[in-house]
């Protein structure tokens, strides 16, 4: 009988032994394929990182030259002042690049910073709104709006700034709606507040085409939440038909030579876009803007050859940037541009996509939404597709406050995909890797 029970027990040890060394084996495996799946991630996280800031270097190499062309003939007159001031803005962009890179995005996400963005943001718009009309040189009348807080030489567009915080809050509220599991319309009263104090606020300030930037950021995360499809698709189609009898309206009963010049714009767009015919004041700069893109052709003028930046096209230094290079590049230099823009924006998505983190993932495509939706406004202005707004051409218009904005928010979708990096593989793991395991 002892004999009979030592062998049982020493069977037993010996299946424990095997049992043991095969969980081992088993832990081992899994561990081997996690390393091997992390290094392949971080090594696509790094492939992206490298096209992602190649194609913005590639961008700002553009937007300089074409900058010093379009503004050739300030240069002349005036000296280098104004481009050099435009070199000093994309500078202190790329700093803010380097640090909303190395800033870890959660710590926006923290409810007291939220907090304390939400109060700051609402406590700059109310200052710009109470200051409009009391103190004329710190925020004054800049072409019918008081968007601008004048400091010393320098005039900041708080509007501009915001849209960053406008995002981060946004995505703060839209990873609460995950976590609590609310939907449909509960999810629309939830965040409406926010963007109604931001409208409100740069609607008063005379910037109705900041304020509509804002909505489309706004819809473009909303599409994105988990909203029934039926509800966005109706509040979109209401949107459009309000849109749309409201520009009849307009066009069709308003008298042109009394009605404010924004519904004159109205008037005038929808004059265009019907009957190709553009008036010498409101259309003026609608009209240059398609001959410069009309004499471009294929080809384009060749550089520095443009015409349309010797006074005839007004601001082609910020919205009708797109219309000088688009001049002197031709179709060839736009495709070029947009697929930069296109690849850029490619890669957000990706990064949106792989995150995990509801409040990254929110993040990401905001910003996304934000660089995309500028980028089509602003092209669809300059070739007569929407109403002149005074929308920038992301990096390539100049004006410090949007270069800052744009920068910042990049170097954000950089910390979101790095942040993903679970760190190096050991020696032995990456041998491993070699040798096919």
């Amino acid at each position: 009988m002892a004999t009979n029970e030592n062998i049982n027990n020493d069977i037993n040890e010996k299946i424990k032994t095997e049992v043991k060394e095969e969980k081992n084996l088993y832990y081992k495996i899994n561990r081997i394929n996690k390393d091997k799946l992390n290094y392949e991630n971080n090594k696509r996280r790094k492939r992206r990182n490298l096209t992602f800031i190649v194609c913005i270097m590639l961008l700002i190499i553009l937007a300089v030259v074409n900058m010093f062309s379009a503004n050739f003939y300030m240069i002349y007159s005036k000296g280098l002042k104004y481009f050099k001031s435009y070199l000093v803005y994309i500078g202190i962009s790329l700093g803010c690049f380097v640090v909303g890179g190395f800033v870890n995005y959660k710590i926006y996400n923290r409810k007291r910073i939220c907090s304390l963005i939400a109060l700051i943001s609402i406590a700059i718009l109310a200052f710009v709104w109470i200051a409009a009309g009391t103190l004329p040189k710190v925020v004054p009348n800049i072409k019918g709006a008081y968007g601008w807080i004048k400091i010393g030489t320098f005039t900041l567009q708080p509007a501009e700034f915001l849209k960053l915080p406008f995002i981060i809050l946004l995505a703060h509220l839209f990873e609460r709606v995950e976590k609590e599991k609310y939907r449909n319309i509960k999810v629309i009263l939830y965040v409406i507040l926010i963007p109604l104090i931001f409208g409100i606020f740069i609607c008063a300030q005379g910037d109705l085409g900041t304020t509509l930037h804002y909505m489309a950021i706004l819809l473009f995360m909303l599409f994105l939440a988990q909203i029934d499809m039926k509800i966005i698709i109706g509040v979109t189609t209401i949107g459009f038909i309000g849109a749309g009898a409201a520009f009849y309206w307009i066009y069709n009963f308003m008298d042109m030579t009394t009605a404010h010049f924004r519904y004159r714009r109205i008037i005038s767009f929808i004059t265009g876009l019907l009957t190709n015919e553009y008036d010498n004041a409101i259309g003026y700069q609608v009209w240059q803007s398609l001959i410069a893109f009309g004499s471009g052709g294929v080809i384009g003028k060749g550089y520095a050859n443009g015409v349309q930046k010797y006074k005839y096209l007004p601001e082609v230094s910020t919205d009708f940037i797109l219309a000088s290079y688009g001049e002197e590049l031709g179709l060839i230099g736009m495709v070029i541009l947009m697929a930069l823009l296109l690849t850029i924006f490619n890669l957000i998505t990706k990064v949106a996509i792989e995150e995990k983190d509801y409040f990254g993932k929110y993040l990401v495509m905001g910003i996304g939404g934000y660089i995309i939706t500028q980028v089509l406004i602003n092209i669809y202005v300059a070739l007569g597709m929407l109403p002149v707004f005074g929308i920038p051409m992301p990096i390539f218009s100049y004006g410090g406050s949007s270069l800052v904005t744009i920068f910042t928010s990049l170097g954000i979708i950089l910390n979101v995909n790095n942040n993903k990096n679970i760190g190096n593989l050991t020696s032995k793991y990456k041998i491993l890797r070699y040798l096919g395991y």
